[in-house]
């Protein structure tokens, strides 16, 4: 299915984000190095609430960011085992269960109710639109941010899509 592909993606791109992160963190400012973590730390944070409620248990967080700033390790290491998670149960998701309906209670106290593949596709999103905001953080100091399109991450795992095929 095309969301195993694209989970398998996103923690690609993810892992990558981070190995970019660590290796120049040094030299951000602080403010900015605390946003970087932040901005990531809040998309595993509703990567943990989603996930929950996709499989019924008890959410873990009562907001969409911890109160504490995690660090980077910390960070990689949840991110992992939620990206995992992702990675399995869309390896195995039957098209029934993506209809699934599933209601929850937002963070603000709202009522919600969203279907399994509509999750999914919001925490792809999600997850996109705030590593674009972390890696903006690295292009804004002059440091080297990553090169995470889905094509790249394609042609780097199946190499054989970058062969002569006929063009």
């Amino acid at each position: 299915m095309h969301f195993h592909k694209a989970f398998q993606y996103k923690k690609w791109a993810n892992n990558e984000l981070l190995d970019l992160g660590e290796r120049q963190f040094s030299q951000l400012p602080e403010s900015d190095a605390t946003f970087f973590i932040r901005i990531l730390n809040h998309t595993t944070v509703v990567d943990s609430l989603f996930i929950s409620r996709i499989s019924g248990e008890p959410e873990k967080y009562s907001g969409d960011n911890t109160l504490d700033t995690p660090s980077l390790s910390t960070l990689r290491q949840t991110m992992e085992q939620h990206d995992a998670w992702l990675v399995d149960f869309t390896q195995a998701v039957t098209a029934d269960e993506l209809q699934r309906n599933v209601t929850f209670r937002f963070i603000d106290g709202g009522i919600g109710q969203l279907s399994v593949e509509e999750i999914l596709l919001h925490l792809l999103t999600h997850g996109s639109n705030h590593r674009g905001m972390a890696s903006r953080v690295l292009a804004e100091h002059g440091l080297e941010r990553p090169k995470d399109t889905f094509t790249r991450y394609l042609h780097e795992t199946e190499p054989t899509r970058r062969e002569n095929i006929g063009i």
